[in-house]
């Protein structure tokens, strides 16, 4: 509590729309998703990551005639010079492990939080503007439905366990199955990682807010009083996260099993060069039903996190298609989808 004091947290978040700065955040990410990748600079310097840096790096000949250039304006750009300076700041590609392990631990802590009402949870909800439930009141234990347009108890606790899911099965892919290698990438993708899967931890339940005031006081001595019949958003959208997640594995396991950078050969690789990425969109896809508020079928903070994945996914799938030509030939791949059949 000392510590929170110190960063006088209740100060900071008075005011403050939580599911706001959520959209607000990825609003942003996709614009700066979009200028690292329209402007070539940019894209060449800090985007490109693991075996895609090839694709940026300058053969010989095209090396030489940048010399050339050099040598003859004997100038360059105010802008490569921090460029490169940042681009030269590289972290092992293995540390993609860590976005892994961090989301699991962080929907944990969330989940921890809402079932047993835990004190940070607590003074978030104590902070953020809206309706407080009175003081002193006795609150029998009970799950209280929430209001319309407030993400249920039941539809957080889905949310959050799907997303804990999802990064538990990537963190056992990314030790168990993904391949060592020695490939880099830059300190920006990764800190642009760590910050999406911590701010993922608040879109899980920033629209349930006044469904979590009311309830703070579980029963969790009774579990089964948690369960409730599903919603239709539920039943339609979980059987897309399991098959989106077990096409996902079994892409990786392919690409895990690969000869180093060789073409893949699997079934799910007959219409689309990345059909794993295409995968990561349904399943993101799928959370923006599966937590949406009560009389709603999606949830905006979340379709903010979807599009975001969508356009980082889908400028890395052009890249990987780049890089399939220039190792296999345009010939190779000519008859194939960037990410989505028929559409990109």
């Amino acid at each position: 509590m000392d510590l929170m004091n110190v960063l006088n947290l209740p100060e900071l978040l008075a005011g403050t729309d939580l599911s706001g700065i959520v959209r607000f955040f990825y609003f942003n990410a996709v614009l700066i998703t979009i200028t690292l990748n329209i402007f070539p600079p940019f894209a060449r310097k800090l985007y490109a990551y693991g075996k895609n840096i090839s694709d940026t790096q300058p053969t010989k000949t095209d090396a030489k005639d940048e010399d050339k250039r050099t040598r003859s304006t004997q100038t360059k750009s105010l802008l490569d010079i921090p460029l490169d300076i940042v681009g030269k700041l590289q972290v092992p590609h293995s540390w993609f492990t860590h976005f892994y392990a961090l989301s699991f631990a962080v929907q944990l802590f969330w989940l921890l939080q809402v079932v047993f009402h835990g004190r940070i949870l607590q003074l978030v909800l104590e902070t953020l503007p809206g309706d407080q439930p009175p003081e002193n009141a006795v609150v029998e234990p009970q799950i209280v439905p929430g209001p319309t347009g407030s993400q249920s108890l039941e539809t957080i606790l889905v949310c959050i366990i799907c997303m804990a899911m999802q990064s538990a099965r990537r963190l056992w892919e990314s030790v168990y199955i993904q391949k060592p290698g020695t490939s880099k990438m830059g300190i920006l993708i990764y800190a642009a990682g760590i910050t999406h899967y911590t701010m993922m931890g608040f879109a899980t339940w920033c629209e349930g807010i006044n469904t979590l005031r009311l309830n703070t006081n579980i029963p969790i001595s009774h579990p089964s009083d948690l369960l409730r019949p599903p919603r239709i958003n539920t039943l339609l959208a979980i059987p897309f996260f399991f098959l989106a997640s077990g096409l996902q594995h079994d892409a990786h396991v392919h690409l895990a099993n690969l000869v180093k950078y060789s073409l893949p050969v699997h079934p799910l690789f007959s219409y689309t060069l990345s059909p794993h990425y295409l995968a990561e969109c349904v399943i993101y896809g799928s959370f923006v039903v599966i937590g949406a508020p009560k009389g709603q079928w999606l949830n905006q903070s979340l379709l903010y996190v979807w599009i975001f994945v969508c356009v980082n996914l889908g400028f890395g799938a052009n890249i990987t298609r780049k890089w399939y030509e220039g190792k296999f030939g345009r010939k190779s791949v000519e008859d194939k989808w960037r990410m989505v059949p028929y559409v990109y």
